[in-house]
């Protein structure tokens, strides 16, 4: 299906047409259970950690994430912390929050399987391309943009890195609305990767024009996906991905 998807474009861009392609970051393009390991590992370093916890901070030796996990709590239950002590659990919480989202630790996120090379075969073909992420620009740009540059990923004149203005929008309402801005008007075809449904169901409500792909890895659970949208559980070419 994606490897139509590079046909679909470059018969498009032979005819003077423009071709828009627009992926999700966060368990799309790459897999954060690393960065969410790392964290935790982190958590489990500090002294003060070690003080206040002295019962919990030893399993997190076990802890191993899965690129299927949501959030940490499963990798938790895991390695045997059971969620029953509140103080234990909302340090954890806090010091997830205050880290995950933040420039430091997206060095440790890795490209899911193809996703480097399906990035370029797009650019190749002739499309434009638009990282379209929930992370926001005060916290997050900076490191997102170091991200893509670690990984060789293209950003200039046909790709594009968009991030929330303000970390308090919400993320359906804000990549719905970007796809409706006017200087997205002018593409014969856009096609946008996303693993969230409740971000996937706005989008067949509010731009039916735009052919969605659902990225199949890990999802907050709030929604299912819609039915008819395709999916890949990868970015690799000359496969049968859904």
């Amino acid at each position: 299906m994606i490897d139509q998807i590079l046909v679909n474009i470059q018969t498009l861009v032979s005819e003077g047409k423009k071709c828009l392609v627009v992926f999700d970051l966060d368990s799309t393009l790459f897999d954060v259970s690393p960065r969410i390991e790392k964290i935790l590992k982190d958590f489990a370093a500090d002294p003060e950690n070690q003080k206040n916890f002295p019962d919990q901070v030893p399993l997190f030796a076990n802890i191993k994430m899965a690129h299927t996990d949501w959030g940490f709590t499963n990798a938790l239950q895991r390695a045997g912390l059971d969620g029953h002590h509140p103080a234990f659990q909302d340090a954890v919480m806090q010091y997830w929050k205050s880290h995950f989202f933040s420039n430091d630790y997206l060095k440790y996120d890795k490209p899911v399987e193809g996703a480097l090379e399906y990035v370029q075969a797009v650019l190749k073909a002739g499309a434009d391309i638009a990282y379209l992420t929930g992370r926001d620009v005060h916290r997050m740009e900076p490191g997102t943009t170091r991200q893509l540059q670690q990984w060789n990923l293209p950003l200039g004149n046909q790709a594009t890195l968009f991030v929330k203005p303000d970390k308090s929008m919400d993320d359906a309402e804000y990549k719905t609305d970007w796809f409706l801005a006017d200087s997205r008007k002018g593409y014969a075809k856009v096609y946008f990767f996303d693993n969230e449904p409740v971000i996937l169901n706005l989008m067949g409500k509010k731009c039916p024009h735009v052919e969605s792909i659902f990225f199949d890895s890990t999802h907050s659970g709030k929604a299912e996906p819609p039915p008819d949208l395709p999916r890949i559980m990868n970015f690799v070419l000359n496969q049968r991905n859904s």
